[in-house]
Formats: C-alpha cells, structure tokens, sequence
C-alpha cells in the first residue's frame, strides 16, 4: 500500500524542516519520494514536504506520523492511504 504524508511547517517558527523530516522517515523506512509543496491551513499557507512511502505496514506509518507531528511541532500530519503500487523491470 502507498501512503502519503502531507507535513507543513513549524507552528512556532513557520519553518519547513524537511531535512529533520527526511532523516526521521529514512530512519524508518529504506525507500521513499519526498517533494515540496505549498499547502494551506486555516486559510494560510505554507510550506509542505509531501512524502511517499509504499509499505504493507500501516502501524508502522501511523506512529511515525504522531513521531513527526511532535518532532516538528505540528498540530497534525496529513495521512492519506493512496493504492497498490506496482514495480516493473
């Protein structure tokens, strides 16, 4: 299964910390794609790394969301269960 991550930036300082983000997310997962967006909450925006990772191991994504969303000082990380990714050599 493919989820995605959508984390915006730091509630107190209003800074993106992808590279915080990355190193969490790798420290948990082997292989993933991240790339930044710009995303809006309560009708402002901000920056937001967006982050793929394909697992069968959906606590696993669950509790690195809650890691992050403390880690970076986030009211909530966006999750959402995307499909079946296929690999084809």
């Amino acid at each position: 299964m493919t989820y995605r991550y959508y984390i915006g930036s730091n509630n107190k300082t209003g800074r993106l910390e992808d590279k915080k983000a990355i190193k969490a997310i790798s420290d948990q997962f082997e292989g993933f794609t991240a790339f930044k967006g710009l995303g809006y909450w309560q009708g402002k925006s901000e920056k937001t790394l967006i982050v793929e990772i394909e697992t069968e191991n959906k606590n696993k994504v669950l509790l690195l969301a809650k890691r992050l969303a403390k880690t970076l000082n986030q009211q909530a990380i966006g999750v959402l269960q995307v499909g079946r990714m296929s690999f084809v050599s």
